[in-house]
C-alpha cells in the first residue's frame, strides 16, 4: 500500500526565500480567501491551513486517502497563537504570531514527491526572565480510502482510536494508518483523548525548536515518519528547492509577462499558478500527471470537459503530451452522454454537457494547431480516428442527410442552472451559434488530413442564416431563444458574447451584442456579470451564470475573442474591472463577483484549472498569437490602455521561441537573431519554412 504522511518540523530559523519562492507568493494582508478555503497543495497531497492561528492544519486529502476532519492544533498557555502575518505560496504557509513573551513562527511546507509535509516551529523568549510555557497538542481526525473522487471534497467517516507509540500516537482503520511522532521526548501522550501535553521552558532569549510528523498510509508509515523525522531541516529545504525548480520549468515552457503596469504582470503570473496547483502525480490516478478541475482541499478534483476544455490554446504549449492524454480519456467515455471522468478509474461520470462538443473538438482543433501533431488526428481511440470523432461531435444534433436545422436541447436547464426557477432551455441561441466553428475546425481538420469535406462549411454557413432568421431581434439587438411550443423569450446571459468573434455573426449582430456591454447591464466595477442586471432572472447570490458575478473563464476568454475581433476597448476594458483577481486570491475558484471583491463560497472548486485562462486570454488575444497548420505563425498584438510597453519573453510555439514586445504604437518580434519591428496594428508572420518575418495588413 502506498504510505500518505505528513511532517511536522519545528526548526531554530525560517530558511531563505529560494529564487522563485516568491513568484507566487501573497501576503495575509492582501488576501480575501475564507479559512475555509485556504490550503496548499504538492501534487500528491492537500492540507488545509488556518491562516488566523499560528499552529493548526485542517483536513487531509492524498487520493486514494482522506482524513477530512483531520485536525491538528498547537496551543500555548491553553490558548491558540493568533496569527499576525502569514504568507501564501502553493505548497507552503508561514504564520508569525506572539502570545505574552513567546514569539511563534511555523511554516507548513507540503513536501514535493511526497504525500507528506512539515510544520516548521520556532519559539523564542523575547522578555529577560525566564518563562515556563505549557504547550499542548490536540490531534484528531477519522479515516478511510475512496475511489471516487467527484465534484464533493471525499469526505472520511470511518472512528479510528488512538493507540500509544514510543514517542506518539497512531490511529488505525483497516489496512490505513495515522502516525503521530515527536522527538520532544517531555510530551507525555493520552491515546483516550488523542493529545500530548508538557511544559516549554525558555531563558531569557532562549530558542526553541520541536519537531512533530504526523502520515497517513499503511502500517510502515511509522517507520517512515521515524527516518522523515530524523531529516526534517533537510526536506524542508528540498521542497523549496524543487519548487523552485517547478516553476522554472513552467517558464521554460511558457513565456514570462513584464509590463509597466504591474498590475497586469501579477494577473498574467498569477493566472498560471493554477497549472502547479492542478497537477496531480498521483500513481492510482489513470493519467501521469493528470490535471484535475479542482484541487485544494480536495474539491472537484474529478475532470470535466467543460472546464478543462477551457484552456484549450495555451495547454498544449506548457503540456502536449498531457494534451494528448486527456483528450484520448475524454474519447473513450461517451461524452454525449457525460461530462466527467473519475480520476482513479478513468470511468465516465455525471450527465451530458451541451458544451461537450465545442470543448472536446476545440481542445484537438488547437493542439494540432498549436503544437504540428497532426498524427495524432489518425490515432485510434475506442475503434475511430481522432479525426473521426471530431467528424462526429460536429454532427451531434444534427442529421447531415437533411438540412440544418436549429437544436433544441430539451427542457433542461442545466446550461446555465439558473437558480430562481426562469427558463433557458430547449432553442438556444448560443450554443446554436457556437455549433458554426464547430462546423469549421472539422472542415479544416479534414482539409488537413487530405480528407476534404466541404458539407460542413455549407452547413455551417445555412446554419448562420437560420439563427438570424430565427432568433435575431433587430429591434432589441439580441438573440431569443424559442421554447418547446416554439414560443420566444429573452434570456441577456453573457453566453452570447462567446459568438464575437464568430463568422455566424454579421455586422449588424456584433454592434448589436456589444451595445450591451455596458455598465447598465453586464459591466461593473470588479468585473463583468454572467446576466444583464436588468434581467427578470438576475441573481446575486448565482455567481457562476445567473448574474452576480461570472465564472472565472468567462471574462478572459470574452476579452480574448474581442481582441480578436478587434475591439481592443472593449477587451482592455473588462481586463481591467478583474486585475484585482492577481492580487486578492492566492488561486480563483469557480467564480468571481463582478460588484465586489469577492467569490463564491458556496461550492468546493475553489481553485480552478481554468484559472489559466487569463494567461491564455494575454497571449493569443492581447498578443494576437496565432499558428497556422502549415507551421506559420502570426503577431498581431493589439493597442491596449493597459500599459504603454509590455512583453511576452520566451514563447514556444511549433519548436521556435519567440519574444515580443510593445512600446506605444510600435512593436517587435524576435526569434534567435531575427528580429523585426512593425507598427500597430499591422501583423508580422514568422514564415516556418523560411525562418524570416514578413510584414502582413
Amino acid at each position: 500500500m502506498i504510505t500518505v504522511l505528513l511532517i511536522l518540523c519545528l526548526q531554530a530559523e525560517p530558511a531563505p526565500a529560494v529564487t522563485n519562492a516568491e513568484m507566487f507568493a501573497l501576503q495575509g494582508e492582501n488576501n480575501i480567501l475564507e479559512e475555509e478555503h485556504f490550503g496548499i497543495i504538492n501534487g500528491l497531497a492537500t492540507i488545509g491551513v488556518k491562516y488566523k492561528d499560528a499552529a493548526s492544519l485542517c483536513g487531509f486529502w492524498s487520493p486514494p486517502y482522506v482524513s477530512s476532519d483531520f485536525s491538528l492544533e498547537i496551543t500555548l498557555f491553553g490558548e491558540k497563537v493568533p496569527a499576525n502575518r502569514y504568507g501564501w505560496r502553493p505548497f507552503e504557509v508561514t504564520r508569525e504570531g506572539t502570545l505574552g513573551k513567546i514569539r511563534v513562527w511555523t511554516a507548513a511546507t507540503l513536501l514535493y514527491q511526497y504525500r507528506a509535509g512539515m510544520l516548521s516551529l520556532f519559539l523564542k523568549n523575547t522578555g529577560d526572565t525566564e518563562v515556563q510555557a505549557p504547550l499542548h497538542l490536540a490531534w484528531g481526525g477519522t479515516l478511510d480510502q475512496t475511489k471516487v473522487w467527484e465534484f464533493s471534497r471525499p469526505q472520511s467517516q470511518t472512528p479510528a482510536p488512538a493507540m500509544l507509540l514510543e514517542n506518539g500516537l497512531k490511529k488505525t482503520q483497516g489496512a490505513c494508518v495515522l502516525a503521530l511522532q515527536t522527538d520532544e521526548k517531555t510530551i507525555a501522550w493520552d491515546a483516550d483523548a488523542s493529545s500530548g501535553s508538557t511544559r516549554i521552558t525558555l531563558a531569557a532569549g532562549e530558542e526553541k525548536t520541536i519537531h512533530l510528523c504526523f502520515g497517513m498510509g499503511d502500517a510502515s508509515i511509522v517507520e517512515t515518519c521515524s527516518q522523515l523525522l530524523a531529516d526534517s531541516p533537510n526536506q524542508v529545504g528540498q521542497s523549496r528547492a524543487e519548487y523552485n525548480k517547478r516553476v522554472e520549468d513552467l517558464f521554460t515552457r511558457l513565456p514570462r509577462l513584464t509590463s509597466d503596469n504591474p498590475a497586469l504582470e501579477t494577473f498574467y503570473t498569477r493566472s498560471l499558478v493554477h497549472f502547479l496547483t492542478n497537477r496531480w502525480e498521483t500513481p492510482e490516478f489513470v493519467l501521469h500527471p493528470y490535471y484535475g478541475t479542482g484541487s485544494i482541499k480536495g474539491g472537484c478534483v474529478c475532470n470535466y470537459l467543460w472546464n478543462f476544455g477551457e484552456v484549450w490554446e495555451i495547454l498544449p504549449l506548457y503540456d502536449p503530451r498531457a494534451a494528448r492524454e486527456h483528450i484520448q480519456q475524454f474519447l473513450k467515455i461517451d461524452i454525449t452522454r457525460h461530462f466527467a471522468f473519475i480520476p482513479t478509474r478513468g470511468d465516465a461520470f455525471g450527465p451530458w454537457y451541451m458544451v461537450n462538443q465545442e470543448k472536446i473538438i476545440g481542445l484537438i482543433y488547437f493542439y494540432v494547431k498549436n503544437t504540428g501533431d497532426a498524427d495524432f488526428l489518425k490515432e485510434a481511440v475506442n475503434g475511430r480516428s481522432v479525426l473521426d470523432w471530431v467528424v462526429l461531435n460536429a454532427l451531434h444534433g444534427d442529421d447531415p442527410a437533411g438540412p440544418v436545422q436549429l437544436i433544441d436541447y430539451g427542457p433542461s436547464n442545466s446550461h446555465l442552472e439558473l437558480r430562481r426557477g426562469y427558463p433557458y432551455n430547449h432553442i438556444m441561441p448560443d450554443l446554436n451559434g457556437r455549433r458554426y466553428m464547430n462546423y469549421c475546425m472539422a472542415a479544416e481538420l479534414c482539409a488537413l488530413m487530405g480528407a476534404p469535406a466541404p458539407y460542413l462549411k455549407e452547413r455551417a454557413e445555412a446554419l448562420k442564416l437560420l439563427l438570424k432568421q430565427e432568433l435575431w431581434d433587430p429591434d432589441l439587438r439580441w438573440f431569443r431563444f424559442k421554447d418547446a411550443a416554439g414560443n420566444t423569450d429573452l434570456r441577456y446571459t453573457v453566453q452570447l458574447f462567446k459568438l464575437v468573434n464568430s463568422p455566424v455573426l454579421d455586422a449588424e449582430q456584433r454592434a448589436g451584442l456589444l451595445s450591451h456591454l455596458n455598465e447598465t447591464e453586464f459591466l461593473s466595477e470588479f468585473g463583468l456579470h454572467s446576466m444583464a442586471k436588468t434581467d427578470i432572472a438576475y441573481d446575486q447570490v448565482d455567481i457562476d451564470n445567473g448574474g452576480g458575478g461570472a465564472c472565472t473563464c468567462f471574462p478572459p476568454q470574452i476579452a480574448e475573442r474581442l481582441y480578436k475581433s478587434g475591439h481592443g476597448r472593449e477587451a482592455d476594458d473588462i481586463l481591467r474591472r478583474i486585475l484585482w483577481w492577481g492580487e486578492r486570491l492566492p488561486y480563483w475558484g469557480d467564480s468571481l463577483v463582478a460588484n465586489g471583491m469577492d467569490y463564491r463560497k458556496d461550492t468546493p472548486l475553489q481553485c480552478t484549472l481554468d484559472g489559466v485562462t487569463p494567461a491564455q486570454c494575454i497571449i493569443f488575444g492581447l498578443f494576437g498569437v496565432d499558428a497556422a497548420f502549415n507551421g506559420d505563425i502570426t503577431f498581431r498584438p493589439q493597442r491596449t490602455a493597459l500599459a504603454s510597453r509590455l512583453k511576452l519573453t520566451g514563447l514556444t510555439i511549433r519548436n521556435n521561441t519567440f519574444d515580443i514586445e510593445v512600446a506605444g504604437e510600435e512593436y517587435s518580434v524576435r526569434c534567435g537573431d531575427r528580429q523585426i519591428r512593425a507598427a500597430l496594428p499591422k501583423a508580422l508572420v514568422f514564415l516556418a519554412q523560411e525562418k524570416e518575418f514578413h510584414v502582413s495588413e
